[in-house]
């Protein structure tokens, strides 16, 4: 058995996931990767409470067995279309690039593509090489691209990647 078959969940995040996602989303590697600020736990515990409450997003941790490694966000799940998009991709540094992502990303995709979405559109940083690589392993492709300004200030070149479900 494989290391990514002990992925055993991918459950709703709850309250009590604060600590865990401020942990991920200020740990240094995870900051730069995704061109984000900084953050203090209020602001996450804030944003648990937010999310919970909208119908078009859902956010899930990923487990390996018991232990919190990572976090998917979706919304667009009011699409007509059936498109919904990955806002977020994140997981702790010791678990990126061993298939971890990969195998959480298809265990989502099996979980939308049974409540009848068709599709899924990510936006990536096009310097984000291990992101694609493992977006390309779920089925992921390139259709575009087009340059934002991320939260700590840079002007980034980005790709717009998407896959049928």
């Amino acid at each position: 058995m494989s290391q990514t078959e002990n992925i055993h969940n991918i459950r709703p995040i709850n309250e009590q996931d604060g600590v865990f996602l401020n942990s991920l989303m200020n740990c240094p590697s995870v900051l730069q990767a995704l061109n984000e600020v900084p953050s203090k736990l209020q602001e996450w515990t804030d944003a648990i409470k937010a999310w919970q409450s909208d119908v078009d997003e859902e956010d899930y941790i990923v487990l390996y067995g018991n232990t919190p490694i990572g976090w998917l966000g979706i919304n667009g799940l009011l699409n007509e279309d059936k498109t919904v998009y990955l806002k977020m991709a994140a997981l702790l540094p010791n678990y990126q690039n061993r298939g971890f992502g990969t195998a959480a990303i298809q265990k989502l995709m099996f979980m939308l593509r049974q409540k009848g979405f068709h599709r899924i559109l990510l936006y990536t940083d096009q310097d984000n090489y291990a992101a694609q690589a493992c977006y390309r392993k779920c089925g992921f492709k390139i259709i575009d691209s087009l340059t934002e300004t991320m939260s700590n200030g840079k002007i980034i070149p980005r790709y717009i990647m998407e896959v049928s479900l």
